[in-house]
């Protein structure tokens, strides 16, 4: 509202001279209060952002106008400014500390000091750590990360009486873990203790949706599939054929159309263009998943979608398979596994195979079993498949179907046989004994701290720091990372 109108409506409310007037009130009793000297002080670079200069406020003008009688500009005060003291943006403390202006540049004069004079003058900066108890131990934990040999800032590596007992709640055995929780000890122990034992997530902040992110259009995906699988169910149309698709594209096109309806409703996304162009390519997407599939001549047939185990809520929502049970299914290997099964095809032979979906890019490899422990869909919801018909019929193999164009409609596709099977008897070891023994320390594989939500617990060096650790207690986990 303009001043103007302001005044009119009441003399109580703040005018741009009223604002003014007081800030000009609030700096003379500032320079009224000084008995000696007056420090005037301004930041040079707008850090918050990107590193730009910034001019200082025009009072900074007038203390010197009212100092020398005269009114500089800009640029000479800019001058005067960076010849009057030598901070600078990588160490913004002056050399000598008698010219600081607070307590945080006279410490780092202090450390300058000592760093460059080659000769440091031991316990000079011990006032700063009887000063801050935080700063004490903050410096302790740094040491001991970077040091040679494991301790409690490494993670949980305690092998105390505590530690054990707390830890003997979370074993493989006693209750359960999903495949992603299981996946993230191979690329991280301290990320899977993190995930699966503390449960800890990023902080979701309420924020207006532009484009949809790569979870969002999984579940977006997910949601669609397992919408037009059921509506094919009950239109008889499975297994898809040439001569069903347009039946079956119609079906596919009604629920594409009411779950990116409940969805717009959830996400309010802040620009409608870009949210259409979004749903588009997703349709595309499926449509050319659906025209594959009427050409599958394997001879598998589609039986059961969202086949959930572990997961109550899932089921008691209508969410999941109607053949889906509330209680985790204990594997061989001694795995208590929870999740849910996007795809379960019956063959006329009798066999049965098990398929998960994925929507990111392809990053299967020629002869893949679980990929160094970081994929295990395929191989873990084979066994739980197995155990859920057992009976009814063999399970043949596990699939990762990326079914998008990003992902190029690869498949990888895993056999369960000894090897698969031998690989979950390691992984539930590997996993079982560091859990048992309360051994999960940071000790990321090589790239994973880029893509991982913990980082800011951990810090950007955590591949560097454990270099310098002894490598002779992670030698179960460098086999398990080991095996195809």
């Amino acid at each position: 509202m303009l001043d103007v109108l302001r005044e009119r409506i009441s003399a109580d409310l703040v005018t741009n001279q009223s604002r003014l007037d007081h800030e000009r009130l609030a700096l003379a009793f500032a320079v009224g209060a000084a008995e000696r000297r007056i420090c005037f002080s301004y930041p040079r670079l707008d850090l918050q952002t990107e590193p730009r200069p910034r001019v200082p406020s025009f009072y900074g003008l007038e203390a010197l106008r009212a100092t020398e009688g005269r009114l500089p500009d800009f640029t000479e005060l800019a001058r005067r400014s960076e010849t009057a003291t030598t901070a600078r943006l990588g160490w913004p403390g002056p050399p000598d500390p008698a010219d600081a202006i607070d307590d945080a540049e006279h410490d780092l004069a202090i450390l300058d000091r000592l760093a460059t004079s080659g000769r440091p003058d031991a316990g000079a900066c011990r006032y700063l750590i009887n000063a801050n108890p935080h700063l004490a131990r903050a410096l302790r934990a740094r040491y001991q990360r970077w040091g040679r040999s494991w301790t409690a800032s490494d993670g949980l590596v305690g092998g105390s009486e505590l530690a054990l007992a707390a830890m003997a709640r979370h074993t493989l055995r006693l209750r359960s873990y999903s495949a992603t929780a299981l996946q993230n000890y191979a690329r991280c122990p301290y990320r899977f203790f993190l995930y699966g034992v503390h449960r800890l997530g990023p902080r979701l902040e309420p924020e207006p949706i532009d484009e949809l992110d790569p979870l969002q259009r999984g579940s977006l995906i997910h949601d669609i599939q397992f919408e037009v699988f059921s509506r094919f169910r009950g239109q008889n149309l499975l297994p898809i054929r040439p001569a069903t698709l347009h039946a079956a594209q119609k079906e596919l096109d009604a629920g594409i159309a009411d779950i990116t309806a409940r969805y717009h409703d959830d996400l309010a996304p802040a620009i409608e263009r870009v949210w259409l162009d979004g749903i588009a390519a997703i349709g595309a997407d499926l449509h050319e998943w659906l025209r594959r599939a009427s050409l599958d001549d394997s001879g598998f047939t589609p039986q059961h979608f969202e086949l959930s185990f572990g997961l109550p809520a899932r089921s008691s929502e209508r969410q999941a398979d109607p053949r889906s049970v509330f209680g985790a299914v204990g594997l061989d290997c001694g795995v208590e596994l929870r999740g849910s099964i996007d795809l379960v095809e019956r063959h006329r032979a009798g066999l049965m195979r098990v398929t998960d979906h994925k929507t990111g890019k392809f990053d299967g490899r020629p002869g893949q079993i679980i990929a160094g422990g970081t994929s295990l869909q395929p191989m873990l919801y084979a066994l739980a498949a197995e155990k859920l018909f057992a009976g009814e019929a063999e399970i043949s193999c596990g699939r990762l179907y990326f079914c998008t164009s990003r992902g190029g409609f690869a498949v990888q596709e895993v056999s369960l046989d000894d090897d698969a099977r031998a690989a979950a008897a390691q992984l539930a070891e590997t996993i079982g004994e560091a859990v048992g023994g309360a051994f999960l320390p940071a000790y990321p594989a090589e790239g994973e701290c880029e893509r991982c939500d913990y980082r800011v617990i951990c810090g950007p060096h955590e591949e560097q720091r454990i270099a310098r650790k002894p490598a002779g207690k992670m030698k179960p986990l460098l086999m398990l990372r080991a095996v195809p």
